[in-house]
């Protein structure tokens, strides 16, 4: 059985450890550069970075961070440093074996990832997310609970898709872009802009790229 360390010790966590394989991985604790406790949901805290622990190249490793800019920085420390990151897929989601899932995504409680669909690095598809046929989802991106992405849609570097949002089909999602919680997105939204509502518009423009 292999030894496998968190990294974040927030309230993401509690859903990967709802679906890590257990009968593969031991989880063996946290890493978490602003954590003051000693332990987090029953594991302990093993410090504050990679060089705090005896042998970083003895563990694989998950990043159970939410915030995409915060989860991205620690992707690339890890990939800086050659170590093993897993995939944390629940039991209960559905993936075509024709759809393409990459490396460090967690894959959550009931979600669809269809034909075609291709996954890139580092990204949450949480709780009752569907991803639609040839769908592109890029590196670091998070598509919250019960968010909907439609045929064909991409959606590029580091965007955040609001829980509840739908993105009719063959559209493109900018890089490091937010979509808000419930919104319904009917046309192109543009790189590090936020936009809500139904039909969704833009509310906010500028934010900061990764």
């Amino acid at each position: 059985m292999e030894k496998l360390i968190l990294i974040g010790a927030g309230g993401y966590a509690k859903s990967i450890l709802d679906s890590i394989d257990y009968y593969n991985y031991q989880v063996v604790g946290f890493i978490d550069e602003f954590s003051g406790e000693k332990e987090h949901l029953g594991y302990p805290i093993l410090g504050k970075c990679l060089q705090d622990l005896d042998d970083m190249h003895r563990y694989f490793y998950f990043i159970s961070i939410g915030n995409n800019k915060k989860r991205s920085i620690w992707y690339n420390e890890l990939k800086k440093h050659h170590l093993r990151l897993i995939n944390v897929v629940d039991r209960s989601a559905i993936i075509s074996p024709r759809a393409e899932i990459g490396n460090g995504c967690f894959i959550g409680k009931l979600t669809i990832v269809n034909s075609k669909a291709v996954i890139g690095n580092d990204c949450i598809i949480n709780t009752r997310a569907l991803v639609e046929h040839g769908c592109t989802v890029h590196n670091h991106v998070n598509l919250s609970t019960n968010s909907v992405i439609n045929g064909d849609v991409v959606v590029e570097e580091g965007s955040f898709i609001g829980s509840c949002s739908v993105t009719i089909g063959q559209l493109h999602i900018g890089q490091w872009s937010t979509i808000g919680a419930g919104s319904v997105v009917i046309r192109d939204v543009g790189n590090g802009v936020t936009v809500a509502g139904v039909p969704a518009k833009m509310i906010k423009k500028g934010a900061m790229l990764g």
